[in-house]
């Protein structure tokens, strides 16, 4: 092994190793990122965004509460929020809602949807094994932005997220 080599594959271990401890999460869930246009009301206090796995079943929180959702998450004052752990293989269906500032909340936007992507298989070479030949290839593509397979968890780079799902495909 060449000192090249040997040097690429303790400084993609040292890495992983950092990403094992730091970005865990992120490689059992999806996320989704969601933005609406700004309500122009004076007295606006806030958005909640309302999500689930199912469609929406009613149209106005007041009566409905979750109406089919099984989430709410007080966003505040912004216009757009990434929803993060979601499951991937399932599609999420979403709506947003505004506030005053006398806790009056509108009726629900139209709701949008997104399937979660189930995250890439690590096995780059396709031998059948997620190995030290994998490692290589992902090495070979770090830093790029042009969308390569090794980009694992597809959010356009290839680089520590994409290790660490590497790493936990492993063997």
């Amino acid at each position: 092994m060449s000192k090249k080599t040997l040097y690429k594959f303790f400084s993609f271990f040292s890495l992983v190793l950092f990403g094992c401890f730091f970005i865990n999460s992120f490689v059992l869930a999806g996320s989704a990122t969601l933005y609406w246009d700004p309500n122009t009301e004076p007295d606006l206090a806030g958005y909640k965004i309302y999500y689930g796995t199912s469609p929406r079943t009613g149209s106005d929180p007041k009566v409905c509460g979750l109406c089919g959702y099984s989430n709410r998450v007080d966003v505040g004052k912004v216009t757009t929020y990434t929803l993060n752990n979601l499951t991937n293989g399932q599609t999420y269906y979403f709506s947003v809602t505004a506030y005053d500032t006398s806790n009056n909340e509108s009726a629900f936007s139209n709701q949008g949807s997104k399937y979660i992507t189930a995250t890439k298989t690590a096995d780059l070479n396709q031998d059948g094994y997620v190995n030290m030949q994998d490692a290589s290839i992902l090495m070979s593509y770090w830093g790029r932005t042009d969308r390569p397979a090794a980009d694992l968890n597809q959010d356009g780079y290839v680089n520590m997220q994409d290790a660490s799902i590497m790493m936990s495909q492993w063997g």
